[in-house]
């Protein structure tokens, strides 16, 4: 009886030692949390965990009004974060106030994702300017029949309006923002002409792993005209040096533009 009695005692002793320890090994939940009870004015903080076995990069986005088609890139990390920790300061007043979602994407290895999302009011009393409206119109709305058939095809990038200019002869067929290179990472000025054209690729540097980017023109060397699926802030400079166009427009012009088509990047 006694023996028993001790058996008994040394199990309950074991799992009231165990017990915490498996507790406190218990792993973060991916996902972000900001200051304010969602409701944010001026600069704030992300905080977050992001992490995978295959773990490649996350990413976060903000959706204005949550509509998945205006995301606006916000950072980018290419660790792992397994612990609640600083993934990105945000000034909230360059956006519109309003209740708007953020968008954690946690890519694997594969090119695969997860998405976490985080509701966010901005309240900063003195609504910035809108953001850019979709400006118009795209070759393939436009009635290119005033442009003469044999007429010579250029294009114009404005990096001072950040503009995207197409000719055919001396007819305007397409005028657009586009985003062309970021002051740490200009887009090249001077006159070129497409060297090479790739229907979708995937694109790598530091701080940045973008799949099946579409439209892609190269001009001189890494630099090229292509979609952008990642940020709606056509206006803005928001490349690596790349011009980043809306993915129909960038479509349409991949298919007017021949290689040798003149490029001409200016200030």
């Amino acid at each position: 009886m006694l023996r028993r009695l001790v058996l008994v005692l040394v199990i309950v002793l074991s799992w009231g030692v165990l017990w915490p320890a498996s507790s406190a090994a218990a792993e973060d939940e991916n996902g972000m949390v900001i200051s304010g009870n969602g409701v944010v004015a001026g600069s704030i903080e992300i905080e977050g965990v992001a992490e995978h076995p295959t773990f490649r990069k996350w990413q976060i986005d903000l959706m204005i009004n949550g509509d998945p088609t205006h995301a606006t890139f916000l950072a980018l990390g290419e660790d792992p974060m397994p612990t609640l920790g600083r993934m990105a300061t945000v000034d909230s007043a360059l956006y519109p106030d309003g209740d708007h979602l953020l968008r954690l994407r946690v890519v694997h290895s594969n090119l695969n994702y997860d998405e976490y999302f985080t509701p966010v009011s901005f309240a900063n009393g003195n609504t910035p300017a809108p953001m850019p409206a979709d400006p118009a119109p795209s070759l393939t709305a436009m009635d290119a029949s005033a442009a003469p058939a044999d007429g010579v095809r250029r294009i114009e990038v404005d990096l001072s309006d950040q503009t995207l200019t197409a000719y055919q002869g001396d007819v305007v067929v397409l005028h657009t923002l586009v985003s062309t290179g970021r002051p740490a990472t200009p887009t090249v000025l001077g006159q070129y002409n497409i060297r090479t054209k790739v229907p979708a690729q995937r694109m790598r540097g530091p701080g940045y792993d973008l799949p099946n980017v579409p439209s892609v023109m190269y001009f001189f060397a890494g630099y090229a005209i292509h979609g952008a699926y990642w940020h709606n802030n056509f206006g803005q400079t928001m490349s690596h040096g790349c011009v980043n166009m809306r993915l129909d427009e960038a479509a349409a012009l991949y298919a007017w533009a021949d290689v040798g088509t003149e490029v001409y990047v200016r200030e």
